[in-house]
């Protein structure tokens, strides 16, 4: 049997790879990383979702999302407010996605982090999550902005997620 512990060295050193190189295809890391003389054409070219697709099919979990296939993920469906410039983190673009939670069947708590969950983003990561202060602070003052133009309302209780106490709203009906 291999050795376990292979697996966290490997992503992890993909991870950062992959941070400092976000234009390549995971498909092309793979490829320079094996240093094949000749490299695989259908791996160096593969987009990242097709991969996805892959790897859902190997573990079966692809019978899973098949059951819901007329619903579209939430990271394709929404804003990705998590990957944006903060020059394009506006209020009208979070106005423009809590229209979208608001006629979706999405009943979220809104909070800074749990908009960048709906995007996918790595949010249970704290180091990843500690880089994103500025982002966060600007999403808490867009939405006060927001509550304030009457599109949410403030809950009475904080929000917790890890440790970190967030005010929660509510799309107003």
């Amino acid at each position: 049997m291999r050795d376990k512990n292979r697996i966290p060295k490997i992503l992890n050193e993909l991870e950062r790879i992959w941070k400092a190189n976000p234009d390549y295809r995971l498909g092309q890391l793979i490829v320079v990383g094996a240093s094949a003389d000749k490299p695989n054409s259908d791996v160096f070219n593969i987009e990242d979702e097709d991969l996805l697709n892959g790897l859902l099919k190997f573990d079966k979990r692809a019978e899973l999302e098949n059951e819901v296939q007329d619903e579209i993920p939430d990271w394709k469906r929404f804003s990705n407010v998590s990957r944006l410039d903060l020059k394009e983190l506006t209020i009208e673009l979070l106005e423009k996605l809590i229209i979208e939670l608001k006629n979706s069947d999405k009943k979220i708590v809104v909070t800074p982090i749990n908009l960048m969950k709906l995007n996918g983003a790595p949010v249970s990561d704290q180091t990843w999550l500690l880089n994103q202060k500025l982002r966060i602070k600007k999403m808490k003052k867009l939405l006060v902005e927001l509550k304030e133009n009457g599109i949410l309302t403030e809950r009475k209780s904080k929000q917790d997620f890890l440790g970190i106490k967030e005010v929660g709203y509510d799309i107003v009906e």
